[in-house]
């Protein structure tokens, strides 16, 4: 027998009907259209413009995007050449760092390359999208501009749908039937089309969430009445606390007003006149009268605003907007319940949207970087190339919260191998040629300030002296002779990786002796003299193996004039001497 509901009618899980026309919510019409149909221009333009309000005005929005921004760039988009031609790559990296990017950007100034990477960052999550312009001097040096989203529009008096030199336009830009883009309407503040770029000219960038997504949307859409509620209850309650805030202390008396005896009280108003409650303000509102036919007393005003329910609410709230924007709230709130664990995982989670973030900005990188490389050739500033455009970019560190952590995992990346040292010199915003050229310098200029010294006090400065890592005192290594130029030598670290492999082969080894788990054989002592490049065994240690039948007995040392004590025997104690 079925359930029946307060109508009489058979139950249905409602879940289930929630795509259907039922009386349990109501009507949405069912729409079968391209993003651009269901958000359409005017919209889109709405959105942004409420989501530039909202990042200039509200602070935990405006601190997650500029947090993504920062991280994403940081001092890194170092470009790193990955071709096979060396010469090339170097003097192409040294235009790229020192002429392109300080002075790519047509404005000039402080807008650097890597301030302008953070700029399209925060573009991409405030308006939407960023459209970036390569052109060039007069001279064809290689530039270019950041436009804005406003100014990419459909022009007065063109009306979208139509074709306008032999493509449909739409939201500004003109497609093929393909679905690619042909041209960008460039307006001018007034709405007025200024020129039509074209399309191989532009780098359009934003993040599209959906297929066939021809223009950008502000990551703000999901959150922008939360936050805008968010703002103006917050001007609210600043009111109401201001308010509050004026009013020190409450007199309750039968007169309600101030004392007409004290010449210091002078009202304003007819308070004889009023009936019931009456309300003075005083001393520019520090001081309220209240009227009270129950006698008088003074209390101090109790403010318990705002309460638990407006931050509550305000919280969830929050909670909402940075999910939208895929961002951790902890890194606004400084910390994540669940102790080390949550955090770690915030910290992940950061990381995976930082990293998203960079394969965006990687595209318009190469981008330009290419174009600048190309335009650089052409110009005769830089060589011909088959590998001009295989160029990566460095990024910055990743987001912990222990430094010192991620230094080591670095550096035992390094010493196995699995990371170049040219990786961890371009997190800091380097290159390697720099570092080991700033290196190189260093190690020149302690030598210099030894030799200056030596001569300047007569006494002699060692170079261990002068960059000594441990207080420890060491031995000064004598330096080894090359007896070829062309000869290869191991490598220092190498050289004392594998002392401190056979040392510990070593140690180990008398430890098991020790013990009573190994016992000494000939074969053994050849093979540690051929590891560590000692003589090969005389024949006077040859006949001693052989006596001992190959194997070696533990040593036992007796006293002067006394007997060896047997094998496995205590030792005889020594005389007490006279």
């Amino acid at each position: 027998m079925a359930i029946l509901d307060q109508f009489g009618r058979q139950i249905s899980y409602k879940a289930a009907r929630a795509a259907q026309d039922t009386r349990y919510r109501p009507y949405e019409p069912v729409e079968k259209k391209d993003i651009s149909d269901l958000v359409p221009a005017l919209d889109r333009v709405a959105l942004q413009s409420h989501a530039r309000r909202i990042y200039l005005n509200f602070g935990p929005i405006k601190n997650a995007i500029n947090q993504r921004g920062m991280y994403t760039v940081g001092r890194a988009f170092v470009p790193i050449y990955t071709g096979g031609d060396e010469a090339f790559g170097a003097l192409a990296t040294k235009f790229l760092t020192d002429s392109f990017y300080p002075i790519g950007d047509g404005r000039g100034g402080m807008h650097d390359l890597k301030t302008n990477l953070f700029g399209y960052s925060t573009s991409i999550d405030v308006d939407g999208e960023i459209f970036i312009l390569l052109t060039e001097t007069d001279t064809g040096f290689p530039q270019y501009q950041g436009i804005p989203s406003h100014r990419i529009a459909t022009p007065r008096g063109f009306t979208d749908g139509q074709m306008y030199r032999g493509a449909m336009l739409q939201d500004g830009i003109t497609y093929y039937p393909s679905g690619e883009a042909k041209e960008y309407a460039f307006c001018d503040k007034k709405g007025e089309l200024d020129q039509w770029l074209p399309a191989q000219n532009v780098i359009h960038l934003f993040d599209p969430e959906y297929q066939y997504q021809a223009r950008g949307l502000t990551a703000l859409t999901h959150c922008i009445n939360d936050c805008r509620d968010m703002i103006q209850s917050t001007e609210w309650e600043r009111l109401a606390m201001l308010q509050m805030s004026s009013i020190s202390l409450v007199e309750y008396n039968d007169n309600g007003g101030p004392d007409l005896d004290d010449p210091y009280n002078a009202l304003v108003g007819d308070t004889a006149s009023c009936k019931g409650m009456t309300v003075e303000s005083l001393d520019g509102g520090t001081v309220r009268y209240f009227r009270s036919n129950s006698g008088g007393k003074i209390e101090t005003l109790v403010n318990n605003r705002p309460g638990n329910p407006f931050l509550d609410f305000h919280n969830r709230l929050l909670k909402g907007a940075f999910a939208g924007l895929n961002w951790p709230m902890a890194l606004y709130e400084g910390h994540a319940a669940g102790g080390g664990t949550a955090q770690r995982t915030e910290i992940a989670m950061a990381q995976r949207s930082v990293e998203d973030r960079q394969d965006l900005l990687f595209y318009a990188a190469k981008r330009l970087c290419g174009y600048a490389i190309a335009k650089a050739m052409k110009r005769g500033d830089l060589p011909q190339s088959a590998d001009w455009y295989q160029w990566e970019f460095s990024t910055p560190p990743k987001l912990t919260i222990d430094d010192g952590r991620i230094t080591k995992e670095l550096e035992a990346l390094w010493k196995m191998g699995a990371a170049n040292l040219r990786d961890i010199v371009s997190m800091r915003g380097k290159t390697l040629e720099a570092h080991y050229t700033e290196r190189a310098q260093e190690v020149a200029l302690r030598k210099l300030a030894a030799r200056d010294a030596a001569v300047l006090y007569g006494v002699p400065v060692s170079d261990r002296e002068m960059a000594m890592l441990t207080p420890n005192e060491m031995a000064e290594q004598t330096p080894s002779t090359s007896v070829d130029d062309d000869e290869n030598h191991n490598d220092g670290n190498d050289d004392r990786m594998r002392f401190e492999n056979l040392k510990s082969k070593f140690d180990a080894y008398g430890v098991a002796v020790r013990a009573g788990a190994i016992t000494p054989a000939e074969m053994n002592e050849e093979t540690f003299r051929k590891e560590a490049g000692l003589p090969n065994m005389s024949p006077a240690v040859r006949g001693a193996w052989k006596e001992d039948k190959g194997f070696r007995r533990p040593i036992t040392l007796a006293q002067p004039g006394g007997s060896k004590s047997p094998f496995g025997a205590p030792n005889p104690t020594p005389p007490t001497e006279q």
